[in-house]
Formats: C-alpha cells, structure tokens, sequence
C-alpha cells in the first residue's frame, strides 16, 4: 500500500488535512453516523468466528429443508415447523448457496439436503459450512438496528446526534452479545426497529394538511403496501410481529384526533390501512408453508401455539427450577432489571418523563416516533405479563425492547446534554457518559464471546447470578470446552460424554474424540477412562460426582461449561 512521506516541515500540512477530514466527516450528521457504524463493523467483524453454535441454531437450518421436502411431496407439516417463520433463515440460506456457487460453480448443487440427511458427518460438515455464514448475516442483520436506532434518534434529538443512538445500542451487552448468532431475536430487532421507523414517516406522511391522502393508483397506496410487506416480513421471523398493526392504529389515531382530522380523513385512513392488512397478511403467509393450502386458520393456529407454549423444559429463577408454564408475573420485569445497564434503565424513564413533558411541541413525526418507539418497548412484555406466558432464556424473546431503549436514553441524554447552560457542565456530562459507557464496555471485553450473559452491578453481576439465574443458556461455551479437550494429547477414540446440546460440541470437536450424548447414554454403562463435558443448565456439572474436574471454561470467576474426567 502506498504511504506517504512526511517530513517536519509537512506537519502544518498534516494538521490542515485533519482539520478537513474533521470538517467532512464529524459535522454532517450522516458521515458521524456512518463513521459509528463502520468502527462497530470493525470492532465486531473480527469477532464473528469467536462465536459458537447454539441450541436453537441446526433446528432453524433443518426447518428449510424439512420444509421443502414436505411441501413438494404434498405432506402435512408437523410439529414446531408449522409456527417457525423462514423470512431470516431463507435469507441466509440463499447467502450460503450463492457463496456456495462462486466458490464451487463446477460442482455446485442447491438440493443436496438428502445426502446430507442421511450420513452423520455430511450432516455436521453441511451444518457447519452454514452456520459460519449464517453468523456473518446475523450480524449485518443487526447493523439494520443501529442504522434505525440512529434515525429514531435523528428525528427525535436532532440529526447531529443521531450517531449516538447507534452507539448507546452497541453498549447494551445483551443486544451485542445476541447479534453474533441468535438465529431468530436480532433479525427480528432489526425488522421490528425498522418497521417503527418506517410505520413513523408513513403516519407523519397520511397526516400532511397540503394534500388530501388517500387510496388509488397513487404514491400512498405504493408506500402503504411496501409498509405492509414489511410488516409481513417481521412477523415472517416471529408471528408476534403483527401486533405493529394496532401500533399504527393507536399513534394514528392520536395524532390525528389531536390535529382535529376530518371525516373524509379518516375514511381515507381506514381504506390505506386495509391495503396494511392485505399486503401484511399476503407477504406474511409466504413465510409459512404450512399456511399455503389454509392461510386463516394457520394464523389462528400459530398464535394459540404460541400464547401457551408446550415446551416442558425448566427455568431457574431466583434459585428454584420452575417449568416454563409456571413462571411468576414478575419474571421478564426481573430479567430486564438485572441484565440492562443502570443508565439505560435511568434513561429510558426519563426519556418518557421528558418526552411527555415536551409532547406539544414536538412536531408530527416526532409524536408518532415516541409513540411507536413506546409501543415497541412496552405494549408486547405487557400483554406477556398480563397473560402470564411461558418465558424462558432470561429477556432474549424480547431484545427487540433495547433499540427503544436505546432511543429513549439516547434522547434523554441529548437532551439534558443540550440545555445545560455552562460549556463546564457540558464536559462534565460527557466525561459521565465516557465513563459509565467505558465501564460496560470492559465488561462485555470480560465476558467475551458471552456478552449475553452480562448482569449489572446493582444485581450484583454474573457471580451472584450463578445458581439462582440461568446464564450460559445458549450452551456456546461448550466450543471452549472442547476446544480446550481438543489440546489434551488424547489418544485415537477418546469418549467424551456431553451433557449438553451435542452439536455445539460436535461441531469443534478433534477428529480422535467420540463424542455421546448424555441423554442418550448410561454412564454408569460407560467404559472407562472418558471426559464429562456440561453445560450450566439443568444441575448438569452436577452429574456424575465421582469424577474429577478437571477444568471449567469460566467469566468473572463464574463457571459456565464445566469438564470432568472420569476413570
């Protein structure tokens, strides 16, 4: 690469340079907010591979084959695969396959399901060429999100700010965490972020005095039916994304009592939304196959599933195993108390308290911003709470309350930042932020690549967690563990016993070990000597007494897969 020389006598010349590169870059809004999310790009790119697999991840890849295999032989789906939307996992099947095809053109065929069905290593070697990219999309997924929180905040604070919205959503550990490899909570985030902004400027555009909106071969109907599809496509990843179309009906409808709307208004409204509806509800049925031959009645079905989750597995809370169904109200309120930073707790209170008492003079996109924003964060967990739902693995089902969360407190802070009088009080309150913000950074650095199980301090963080919450749930940390059996010297054929979800495992494990699962397995049966690999869930370390440890994969002193050898 070509480097320029510099001599002493260039140095003014340097300093002029500077002084345009910061006159370009950090005093046009846009460039600030482009520069923020290329250093998040640059600090997270890297990372990618660091991650790995999860529990949710090969059921999520299977569904798509699964799925094409039983449409086109005409069979009943079953099971869980008829209520999982494949808007994301078809996105990132489709980057696989076209990377497939530059880098094996020759030999490149998109239906090799079959083979890799019925062979066990074809399987784990197919599951691990997908997963590799399909982390590599989750993430740029998620770049959607810092990109809308960044123009929530825009609208909200100021486009000048905007890039702080993107970079207060990159320091809630939890979403950054999460956007590496979940293969179904981030890009619904994303969607459901860019949704607000979009439902935003579609209302602040319905509500213009200077022309009548209304239905027709025209731009609102062509804007109204976009908005529509993409309603489609977030409830396409989790059938919950629909509730979006009663947010537009409640931020409309109290704009425009508001602003004292006509009745012809209105009747033009109630035509726009129904293209909503039939757009949303077109688009949503092709990320369902099993809603191909009974649209209606796949919807209903799915949302009764959902509402009363029949998974049997257990959550541990406040130190006891409950079973999902029987979770107290208060479980999602705990989980978001003790795994969200202080300030963005702090923040998103007076973000509303501030936006309430501003509210009449903000304009008409603003209104419909907060008011979407809010919804976003509150109306789901709420009706959630209400109905007492089954929830498991902490807050995760809903990440997609931390963009909003971010805006609120980004807002607030903005704000507050912007009516301080003295130039001092200004420093101060930056030096505030570069702190706090610094020291959940060098948390989410501690815990790498398990940010998402960060607990703030007022929780007492992840080592008073440990044995009263569930924290390693994803069970990535099982990579680690085998990674570290892997530099044991083992002979040819070395058993090792997982209790866990084997692939996460299996996926990095050496070509000399065995690997059996436990909850296939007797262990009392097992020949001897074998290692014992186990994830934190379910009293699994506890297993097997009569071995050693021999070694724990631990953050901040917590132990989060632990390894025993047994002979």
């Amino acid at each position: 690469m070509f480097k320029p020389h510099v001599f002493p006598n260039q140095v003014p010349n340097i300093v002029i340079l500077l002084q345009a590169i910061y006159q370009q870059v950090f005093t046009k809004a846009y460039l600030k907010t482009i520069a923020v999310i290329l250093a998040i790009v640059l600090i997270g790119l890297p990372t990618v591979d660091d991650y790995g697999l999860s529990v949710d991840e090969p059921t999520e890849i299977a569904m798509l084959r699964r799925n094409l295999e039983l449409v086109t032989e005409d069979k009943h789906i079953p099971g869980d695969l008829r209520f999982f939307g494949t808007f994301f996992n078809l996105t990132a099947e489709g980057v696989f396959q076209v990377k497939q095809y530059l880098t094996n053109a020759g030999d490149y065929n998109p239906l090799n399901y079959k083979t890799q069905a019925e062979d066990e290593q074809a399987k784990i070697e197919a599951l691990a060429a997908r997963v590799e990219v399909k982390h590599y999309v989750t993430f740029f997924f998620s770049l959607i999100t810092y990109a809308a929180v960044a123009c929530l905040v825009g609208i909200l604070a100021g486009w000048n700010y905007a890039w702080f919205g993107a970079m207060s959503l990159a320091f809630l550990p939890q979403f950054w965490g999460h956007s590496f490899f979940n293969p179904k909570d981030p890009p619904f985030a994303a969607i459901f972020t860019l949704t607000t902004l979009a439902g935003a400027y579609l209302i602040n555009y319905y509500l213009r005095s200077d022309k009548e909106i209304k239905p027709g071969f025209n731009r609102a109907t062509l804007y109204t039916a976009l908005f529509g599809i993409l309603v489609g496509i977030l409830s396409g990843i989790r059938i919950g994304g629909f509730l979006v179309l009663s947010f537009i009906l409640i931020a409309y409808f109290l704009l425009a009592f508001n602003q004292k709307a006509t009745r012809k208004q209105y009747i033009n409204f109630v035509g726009l939304y129904l293209i909503i509806c039939l757009s949303w509800f077109a688009s949503n049925t092709i990320w369902y196959p099993a809603f191909w031959s009974n649209p209606i009645g796949g919807f209903l079905e799915t949302i009764n599933y959902l509402s009363g989750h029949l998974l049997r597995i257990k959550v541990l809370f406040a130190g006891e195993e409950i079973f999902i169904q029987n979770v107290p109200r208060h479980y999602l309120i705990t989980w978001m108390g003790m795994t969200i930073p202080l300030i963005f707790q702090i923040g998103f209170l007076l973000g509303i308290g501030l936006i309430l008492a501003k509210y009449k003079k903000l304009s008409n996109l603003q209104k419909t911003t907060a008011i979407l924003v809010f919804c976003q964060v509150v109306c789901l967990p709420l009706i959630a709470i209400i109905k007492n739902s089954p929830i498991y693995d902490g807050m995760r089902h809903f990440l997609f309350t931390l963009p909003g969360i971010a805006v609120f407190t980004a807002t607030a802070a903005i704000w507050i930042y912007r009516q301080l009088p003295k130039k001092n009080l200004k420093i101060i309150a930056v030096t505030f932020i570069v702190i706090v913000y610094s020291a959940i950074a060098a948390e989410m650095i501690a815990l790498h690549p398990y940010q998402y199980i960060y607990f703030n301090r007022i929780s007492g963080g992840l080592p008073a967690a440990h044995g009263r919450y569930d924290t390693e749930y994803w069970g990535l940390s099982l990579r680690e563990g085998i990674e570290w059996i892997n530099q044991q010297n083992t002979p040819p054929n070395t058993t090792v016993l997982v209790n866990g979800f084997l692939y996460s495992a299996q996926l990095y494990a050496a070509p000399n070990l065995n690997l059996i699962d436990y909850q296939k397995t007797q262990a009392t049966t097992l020949p001897k000597p074998f290692y014992y690999l186990a994830w934190s869930r379910w009293n699994a370390p506890e297993k097997l007494p009569q071995c050693k440890i021999i070694h724990q994969v631990t953050r901040q002193q917590t132990p989060l897969t632990t390894i025993k050898y047994c002979q």
